[in-house]
């Protein structure tokens, strides 16, 4: 789908996530550096970078494109063959013992010479050993406690002891994990995020969406989902069409419109969900859809859901909370109500098991309402870390519906920006700010893009969502003293 691939895998032992950089060379990529006469070749049908065989005080150098930091250990793969006179490769074995230093340089590094600078070098590891015969090589690296840069370039220093004349090396397959790349070339991906609309109308039969999400600029008057954003990191809106790839599997059709729209409709009031798909394709280099070799694309799901027919939701809006002093106060709206007894209130200390500490009974006579009505609990919490509360809705034949979870500043706790829990499992998080200031607050990858906004956010805490593995960053700025909070955000 992409030319650089984000992969996520799980290892059982560590139950930890990692990202990778796989690059194979087919096409040839941009944004490496090569130097001492490597450069990109074809090798019995297959590209792979070529370099001259090295000896005494002359290295050969490959460097990588501008990569962000997910993990704090960096595993670097690479298959390296040696090539003889008559381009004879596989068995033959390099010449003299053949090493490979492993360089973590700054991002603004352009030239193999500059990686060589001591002041440009976050970390580095000497003289690892290539294989007599060559295949793939793997090395781990732990970046010391002192290295705080997020983005950085990995370049690969050749040596050898001795000269190795009429030899040339062929390497392929890099993949280095605990890094995602940071898409500098003229042609980046776009990227499309799974949208879930869920509908309040029982009755209603169809309605008009954008697909377009949170982004700044997108169609007007149009139903969003803030949690779906798609974006691509080198093209605006205007450079970016939209198109269906599967209708719903039944009982209902789509249109997506290029521009980012869709209009849907379902059959029926007895059909509850519709899902389809669509793809984001971008114009290419050339700033032309009608040339689609150069064009690049992602899809992703639309879910609709509606409330079943004949009984409607309690429709749960605003939940928040907030500390003053040793008292916690939560406070929450519902849009509509039917047959709602009331809500348990429960509490956590950040350990994932919550209790129940209160109950607040519904204000909707019967517990059925269509107007909004608003709620507030009140307890003593003198804890000195973070409480996570949640609202447990309970129907009157028992069904419990979970709200999202809202933390609440600890009592010693200071006005720094706390997000829990980062790095995240599945894109949502907490965000406590410290107090109610009024605040615009941003998410920007790492080039500095912005992916969602809010102006004039005024509630001490926040709960983002829908974010995509990568790391971003969240920025806070204060309205009324223009004091900027700044967080990372690593999704995994």
């Amino acid at each position: 789908m992409k030319r650089y691939l984000l992969f996520v895998f799980f290892i059982a032992a560590t139950a930890a996530a990692h990202a990778q950089l796989v690059e194979d060379f087919t096409p040839n990529p941009t944004g490496w550096t090569l130097s001492s006469g490597a450069g990109f070749s074809n090798i019995n049908g297959n590209d792979v970078v070529q370099t001259p065989g090295v000896g005494g005080n002359n290295p050969a150098n490959i460097g990588t494109p501008v990569v962000n930091k997910t993990s704090n250990t960096v595993k670097v793969c690479f298959d390296i063959w040696a090539m003889d006179a008559n381009g004879n490769t596989g068995t033959k074995p390099f010449p003299t013992t053949t090493y490979a230093d492993i360089l973590f340089v700054k991002s603004s590094v352009t030239t193999s010479k500059d990686a060589e600078v001591a002041s440009n070098i976050y970390a580095r590891q000497n003289n690892y050993v290539l294989p007599t015969n060559g295949g793939t090589t793997c090395f781990t690296f732990s970046f010391p406690a002192a290295v705080t840069a997020t983005n950085f370039k990995v370049f690969i220093s050749f040596h050898a002891d001795g000269q190795q004349n009429n030899t040339k090396y062929i390497l392929d397959n890099f993949i280095i994990s605990g890094v995602t790349l940071i898409c500098g070339g003229t042609n980046c991906a776009p990227i499309s995020l799974n949208d879930v609309f869920n509908r309040v109308s029982q009755s209603e039969l169809s309605f008009s969406g954008a697909l377009y999400g949170s982004n700044l600029n997108y169609p007007g008057g149009f139903t969003v989902d803030s949690t779906g954003t798609d974006n691509d990191q080198n093209d605006t809106y205007a450079h970016l069409q939209w198109k269906v790839l599967t209708q719903p599997a039944f009982g209902g059709t789509v249109i997506v419109n290029s521009n980012g729209t869709f209009s849907v409709t379902r059959g029926a009031t007895s059909i509850t969900q519709l899902t389809f798909t669509y793809q984001l394709t971008d114009d290419g280099p050339d700033d032309n859809f009608v040339t689609t070799a150069d064009n690049m694309t992602d899809s992703a799901t639309v879910t609709i859901n509606w409330p079943p027919a004949g009984s409607l939701p309690v429709t749960l809006v605003d939940f928040n909370g907030s500390r003053n002093g040793s008292t916690v106060t939560l406070t929450w709206t519902t849009n509509i109500e039917s047959d709602n007894t009331g809500f348990d209130i429960q509490r956590s200390n950040g350990n994932g098991v919550f209790e129940t500490v209160g109950f607040v009974a519904t204000k909707a006579p019967g517990g059925n309402s269509a107007m909004p009505i608003n709620y507030q609990y009140k307890e003593t919490n003198t804890a000195t870390g973070n409480t996570f509360y949640r609202l447990t809705q309970i129907d009157k034949n028992g069904t419990r519906t979970v709200s999202p979870i809202k933390g609440v500043r600890g009592m010693q706790d200071n006005a720094r920006m706390t997000v829990y829990p980062n790095p995240a499992q599945s894109g949502n998080m907490n965000v406590l700010f410290g107090s109610n200031a009024v605040r615009n607050i941003i998410i920007t990858d790492l080039s500095g893009k912005i992916l969602k906004q809010w102006n004039d956010y005024h509630n001490d805490n926040m709960v983002i969502t829908g974010l995509r593995t990568g790391v971003y960053i969240l920025v806070a700025t204060d309205k009324g003293t223009s004091e900027k909070l700044m967080q990372k955000l690593v999704v995994l």
